[in-house]
């Protein structure tokens, strides 16, 4: 008997449907099918009506169990189509029984891309939970300091690393506040890098930064932040790495240290080579003249019988024994400057020195009708007092005397910070230096550059000695009948050195 196919109505409702179906009849021939058939096997009607094609390797699953003639629900099998491609089916099977003659339908939907879909899936399940257990794994065991930190700025998580960093317990810091552990100085830009990481400004951040020790000491550490996301794009929450870098911190400190030491030494032994060539100058120019004139009357003297004569010899021999005395006196002082380096520096307020040299000066100050005006950013100096009075002393007083006769003279004193040392500048409007002319010559000893003035051409000699002496140094600007601006540069490093030692 063969399945009844007549109706009209049915071929139509076959191809309508997006399933697949084969009806087979007693003797296992296909007697039936529909166009999904067609298209999910990718045969032709014309070779699936052939009756080997029932044999054929393609259908073999198909004949496999129709022939057990059982029902079938929901089997999935595989099978290799025409075009090279492996397709997944999942198939429904059951018998056809009419007056003691069995036949079967069997009915089949292509589940490929759902296969692929879910294989998919399951690759991407299986990534993340590896991923997951990699990451697990870091965060636990990681010598780095590793911490989740949430919205709020709440501690969600810590590992083992991290909290023995900050000498804590995980369970001790977690949804504790985060910016309680910051040291105060450094917790407004915390926030601030925070704030970038939470508007999206950036997505993360590399910081130095000082923590609490659970102990009550602060500690130096690197961390580096970056915020997680959800698959919708909102903020989860924070991942930080931390390490502490307290001993890096403190070796950096110290090899600093020693190369300032280092270029103070330097510094410091260039000076002594300028100064013993200075002292050197001075000996043959300032010491020889008046020594040897001295030997030439002393030789003289016993062959001179005439008192007046001898009286004016006597006079010119104790000349030159008051110059080289006087040079003496001098070439000691800075000896004893070198010597006593270790006069400790103290807090010199600058105004008060300022108005009491200016006080001492009154008589050519109101003379002159002198004008003083200040504008002191650094208002303290860390230096020698004694010797901070004398550089005051000398530049003020320059340039009060060395002023000019048709305008009131304008003295100007200012200080300010310039890298690590503190600048004073005395500016005035008198007569000015042609330094074209006597550049080279400024700070020599006894050097003068202007007559009828009284000098003696050794205050900016001492002084410049003075500022050398303590690591600092002395510049002027100058231009003739417009005044001079002299700069001294404190050294503050040679002031930290000395607290330090």
């Amino acid at each position: 008997m063969k399945i009844d196919h007549a109706n009209n109505w049915w071929p139509a409702i076959a191809d309508a449907i997006e399933e697949g179906y084969i009806a087979i009849d007693e003797q296992d021939q296909i007697v039936g099918y529909n166009k999904s058939a067609l298209k999910t096997l990718q045969v032709s009607e014309t070779r699936f009506k052939d009756p080997d094609f029932w044999q054929s390797l393609l259908m073999a699953p198909f004949a496999e169990i129709a022939a057990r003639k059982e029902v079938v629900e929901g089997r999935e099998i595989r099978l290799k189509q025409p075009d090279g491609r492996h397709a997944c089916l999942r198939l429904n099977g059951k018998p056809l029984i009419k007056d003691n003659i069995t036949g079967y339908i069997i009915t089949f939907t292509d589940i490929t891309s759902w296969k692929d879909i879910d294989e998919s899936n399951n690759t991407l399940i299986n990534a993340l939970d590896e991923s997951q257990r990699v990451f697990k794994s870091v965060f636990d065991y990681s010598p780095t300091g590793i911490g989740l930190i949430s919205p709020d700025i709440l501690w969600l998580d810590v590992n083992e690393s991290l909290a023995a960093t900050l000498g804590y317990s995980p369970a001790e810091l977690k949804g504790a506040d985060v910016f309680r552990l910051i040291h105060p100085d450094d917790k407004v830009e915390a926030r601030a890098q925070v704030r970038m990481l939470t508007e999206g400004i950036t997505n993360t951040y590399r910081a130095e930064r000082r923590y609490l020790h659970k102990k009550g000491h602060y500690i130096w550490v690197f961390l580096a932040a970056s915020k997680m996301l959800s698959t919708d794009g909102t903020f989860r929450f924070f991942i930080v790495q931390m390490l502490d870098v307290s001993e890096a911190k403190k070796l950096i400190t110290e090899a600093h240290k020693k190369n300032i030491v280092l270029h103070a030494t330097s510094v410091d032994l260039q000076q002594k080579i300028r100064q013993l060539q200075e002292f050197n100058s001075i000996i043959a120019h300032n010491l020889r003249g008046p020594a040897t004139a001295l030997m030439d009357s002393t030789e003289l003297l016993g062959d001179v019988f005439d008192e007046k004569v001898r009286r004016t010899m006597l006079e010119h021999m104790k000349t030159a024994a008051g110059s080289i005395l006087g040079t003496l006196n001098d070439l000691k002082e800075m000896i004893d400057l070198q010597v006593n380096k270790q006069n400790f520096f103290t807090s010199c307020e600058l105004e008060p020195m300022i108005r009491q040299v200016w006080k001492l000066l009154s008589p050519q100050i109101e003379e002159k009708d002198a004008h003083l005006s200040l504008n002191l950013s650094v208002p303290v100096i860390n230096y020698v007092k004694v010797y901070l009075e004398n550089i005051l002393f000398n530049l003020i007083n320059n340039a009060i005397t060395y002023t000019r006769s048709d305008v009131v003279p304008e003295i100007k004193i200012a200080t300010w910070n310039e890298d690590d040392q503190v600048v004073l500048m005395v500016q005035d409007n008198g007569i000015g230096i042609d330094l074209s002319m006597h550049q080279e010559q400024l700070f020599r000893y006894k050097k003068m550059f202007h007559r009828g003035y009284g000098s003696n051409g050794v205050g900016l000699f001492k002084i410049r000695n003075q500022i050398r002496t303590f690591g600092g140094n002395i510049e002027v600007k100058s231009e003739s009948g417009r005044g001079s601006s002299f700069y001294v540069y404190f050294n503050n490093r040679v002031y930290t050195l000395q607290q330090d030692e």
